[in-house]
């Protein structure tokens, strides 16, 4: 599975079906003008029980409002105090419904060390899009987060989907990790709780 790079604007231009499909079919002659011409670099696969956890930099500016399930604003700095994974996802993106699961087992896991697993949509129907499709998966324990114009993920330098953003308590200190990972296996979970102890 791979990352999602967003359009400049942030939303698809076109139905994710069809986007898949071109997808794939892009993808069968990647494969097979690998296998004629020079190998392609391997970029290594994220969705394992391996993780390297980039370096430690400031928190991202967080001041952007998003909307909770209850159709209320906040802000991130609401937060502070305990430590939070936040993913920005959305409904079109494949490898973001990929790890879905796994983000709302990590969010149990996580629970237990006073680790925050927040999902914040950038869907453009915000909340009545993102919820029923959620409800759909059976994903459910994760805070949720909507932020339908994708102005915190901007504000956050998001440039693809999945993205996923570790603060520390005091958000001071924050790891990014680019594209999908298995959020619930006990390697990640432990470099999380590993990055959290050093900052």
């Amino acid at each position: 599975m791979s990352y999602t790079p967003l359009f400049p604007n942030l939303q698809p231009q076109m139905p994710a079906v069809p986007l898949l499909k071109r997808r794939a079919v892009l993808a069968g002659l990647t494969a097979v003008s690998a296998s004629l011409a020079m190998p392609l670099p391997v970029r290594a696969a994220s969705l394992d029980n391996v993780i390297k956890v980039p370096t430690a930099m400031p928190a991202p500016g967080m001041t952007s409002l998003i909307v909770d399930s209850a159709g209320s604003t906040f802000e991130m700095s609401s937060l502070v105090g305990q430590p939070v994974l936040i993913n920005f996802w959305a409904t079109w993106c494949a490898p973001c419904i990929a790890e879905l699961p796994s983000l709302a087992a990590a969010a149990k896991a996580l629970s237990e060390d006073g680790i925050r697993v927040m999902l914040v949509s950038i869907d453009r129907g915000g909340s009545t899009k993102a919820l029923p499709f959620l409800e759909n998966l059976g994903v459910a324990g994760p805070q949720l987060g909507f932020d339908p114009k994708a102005r915190l993920s901007r504000e956050m330098g998001v440039r693809g989907l999945p993205t996923t953003f570790l603060l520390d308590a005091a958000q001071h200190s924050s790891w990014s990790f680019v594209g999908p990972f298995e959020w619930d296996s006990p390697a990640v979970l432990q470099a999380l709780r590993d990055a959290l102890a050093v900052s």
